[in-house]
């Protein structure tokens, strides 16, 4: 076990954003753009090349502190309004004034969008930005936060180390389940910050979602199906499953409308940082658990997510709730005394259960996923618990746990190999009037 690797992958997977991490991470493309420009005269015009997953998840999303979706509108608002600073919190100070410029430069036909060139990483945006006599161009790919180029007047400025870089399935390991358990149960918790602030950070919004209109209201209809008499999930009257649900998915119906709020990310993904880290707390609280027993079965199911992720890629067609679900599963094993077996038992039962549910893009229904993949994660951790797990010889499962997560692999890479495309087509060629 390397406990600063698993450190490490903690620091680096789990990132602080405001928004949806596409959009934003087009905004900050942008902003970097800009900056490279310069301030001095108004922007002419901006060009956006992405790729079809950046333009897929930023499509049906509200852009944090706006009424506004898309990328092209994401790009004028990084550009008009962003601070490249904040990283993924970009929009965090954009005012009134700034979205109206955004929107005028959108309406002027003057953000005009194209898809990333051959052979560009999956998560690729590159952003171009004229003024007058000035033109700045930025190039984020692998990472959302990920610089790898700018530019000024055609002049490189920065150059990232290319040799370094690669794509998040790149670093499976074997054996990784068994060594991140034995990570979680033995790190000092004084090293656990990171794993504080998420917490912190996510329980926010759910409080938030569950306090007021937002979206579909997934998390409010099921906190009041348990017929509490309250408002809000009460653990006397719901269920561990209702109660996990509806506290994740109140934060996801916030998230996906665009409140300002920021969340830890897990993997590039908002709602897959809240989809690990709710179900998690709320179970920890419904089941009277200490701060010990939550911070260690937080760190095994961040950990175990970031690993599933790796196997579906950064951005995929496969959802990546049914990642963070995986690894929510296992830490509601630790959270109920179970050990190894029984948390490998749980992530066999999930790979069994939610293996397919494609991502058709962010969007307020992303809140019905996220639900449908809790309940399957508490359901997939009571059978474990029994000592049950789906068997080998049951579809994409495999007597090692570690074959069946490089199933899914394949299940992303090659059999859903066009499946972005696909599904981008779809949403730009609905018919109907509300389309």
């Amino acid at each position: 076990m390397n406990q600063e690797y698993y450190l490490q992958q903690l620091e680096e997977e789990l990132v602080v954003a405001l928004g949806c991490t596409e959009p934003v991470s087009v905004a900050f493309a942008a902003a970097l753009a800009r900056k490279e420009a310069g301030y001095d005269e108004p922007i002419e015009s901006i060009e956006l090349q992405a790729s079809v997953n950046i333009y897929k998840n930023a499509m049906s999303v509200y852009i944090p502190g706006t009424s506004d979706m898309g990328a092209a509108m994401a790009a004028a608002l990084g550009a008009v309004g962003g601070d490249p600073a904040l990283n993924l919190q970009v929009l965090k100070n954009i005012g009134e004034d700034d979205i109206i410029a955004a929107r005028k430069l959108c309406s002027e036909g003057k953000v005009s969008l194209d898809l990333a060139p051959k052979g560009a990483p999956s998560l690729y945006i590159d952003v171009t930005v004229y003024t007058k006599n000035h033109k700045g161009r930025a190039t984020v790919a692998w990472k959302h936060d990920l610089i790898m180029e700018l530019e000024r007047d055609g002049v490189l400025t920065f150059l990232n180390d290319t040799s370094q870089v690669q794509e998040l399935t790149d670093s499976i390991t074997d054996d990784d389940l068994r060594d991140i358990w034995d990570f979680a149960t033995a790190v000092n918790l004084d090293k656990l910050d990171i794993i504080r602030q998420a917490i912190d950070l996510n329980e926010r919004i759910a409080v938030e979602g569950m306090s007021d209109s937002y979206g579909l209201e997934v998390g409010r209809s099921i906190a009041k199906s348990c017929r509490s008499g309250k408002d809000y999930p009460d653990v006397e009257c719901c269920s561990l499953s209702d109660y996990c649900a509806a506290w994740t998915a109140a934060a996801t119906d916030a998230r996906m409308v665009g409140v300002s709020l920021p969340v830890m990310s897990n993997s590039g993904s908002g709602n897959l940082g809240l989809t690990v880290t709710l179900p998690i707390l709320s179970a920890a609280r419904y089941l009277g658990s200490t701060e010990e027993e939550l911070l260690r079965a937080q760190t095994l199911s961040q950990l175990i997510s970031v690993h599933v992720k790796k196997s579906f890629g950064r951005l995929s067609p496969l959802c990546g709730a049914t990642a963070a679900a995986v690894g929510a599963s296992a830490g509601i094993v630790m959270l109920q005394g179970g050990d190894i077996e029984r948390a490998i038992a749980a992530v066999q039962n999930m790979f069994g259960t939610v293996t397919g549910m494609i991502c058709d893009g962010a969007k307020p229904g992303c809140s019905l996923k996220v639900s449908a993949c809790i309940y399957a994660a508490v359901q997939a951790a009571a059978v474990a618990m029994q000592g049950k797990q789906i068997a080998p010889t049951d579809g994409v499962i495999e007597s090692d746990v570690e074959e069946t997560i490089k199933n899914m692999e394949r299940i992303s890479r090659e059999g859903m190999d066009n499946m972005d495309a696909l599904l981008l087509n779809i949403m730009l060629n609905k018919k109907g009037e509300d389309a």
